[in-house]
């Protein structure tokens, strides 16, 4: 396939998402670009791609979905049969209906799914889960995933030619389930609104930080992530109560998975 374009996008608050599509993406050769939709536009533009670029969507996953709030901005993508390569990332404990929704999702849009990724990176709210992941041993598997994507690519004659690509999943999904969880802003803040400016739902309070708009967050770790002075966290029980909770079902390692 003569392909023009290879464009990664993504929804990666915490930033790992973005990291793994870049590390798939620079296996394979041509002309590359990004989209992040991670954050927050009163007005964002209509993303048309057509049949002779690629495009590899990325997103992480919640509780065994797909994020909303990555599904909604999704809507802003058109394809035209543009073949797509499906990334999911998670924190060491199950990627569970995520890769099958965002299949959906994107055939929707009029893309084709040909390939996919479930990656484990560290977990986004206990940190000492998957730490330190996607490791060397990850990274290594991850460029032999790019590798052999760019091979594919090279044999794909016609777009309509691509099969219906077969991803692990269960239709109707899992039941959304948000975690009791509150963000605590400490005496450290300084105000200087980098959690304002960073968070993908403005649920930050534009003229104080330490206000939050707990109905529309979505408790993506983003404004904890970015906080130059660390000021913002949970708080030390909830901590302990996660990962607790997470202990037995993250004790295994779980390697990257891969559909080609």
């Amino acid at each position: 396939m003569n392909y023009k374009q290879l464009t990664s996008i993504y929804f990666s608050p915490t930033g790992s998402t973005k990291a793994v599509a870049e590390l798939i993406a620079a296996q394979i050769p041509g002309q590359k670009e990004s989209l992040d939709l991670t954050e927050a536009s009163k007005t964002r533009p209509d993303y048309r791609f057509t049949e002779n670029e690629v495009v590899l969507v990325g997103v992480p996953v919640y509780g065994g979905r797909v994020p909303e709030t990555a599904i909604e901005r999704f809507q802003k993508l058109q394809g035209r049969q543009t073949p797509a390569i499906l990334l999911v990332t998670y924190g060491n404990r199950a990627y569970e209906d995520a890769l099958l929704e965002l299949k959906q999702v994107l055939k929707e849009r009029g893309f084709r799914p040909m390939s996919a990724a479930a990656v484990v990176t560290e977990h986004s709210i206990v940190r000492s889960i998957a730490a330190g992941r996607p490791d060397a041993h990850d990274r290594e598997l991850l460029a032999q995933y790019g590798q052999r994507l760019a091979q594919q690519l090279a044999d794909v004659r016609c777009n309509y030619e691509i099969p219906d690509l077969v991803v692990k999943g269960n239709y109707p999904y899992k039941e959304r389930h948000v975690l009791p969880l509150k963000i605590k802003v400490s005496s450290s803040c300084t105000g200087c609104g980098t959690c304002i400016r960073s968070c993908p739902v403005q649920a930050i309070s534009c003229t104080d930080p330490k206000v939050m708009d707990e109905a529309r967050c979505i408790y993506c770790m983003r404004c904890v992530q970015v906080c130059p002075v660390g000021g913002r966290k949970l708080g030390t029980l909830t901590q302990l109560m996660i990962a607790q909770k997470l202990k037995k079902v993250c004790a295994d390692r779980k390697e990257p998975e891969f559909i080609v």
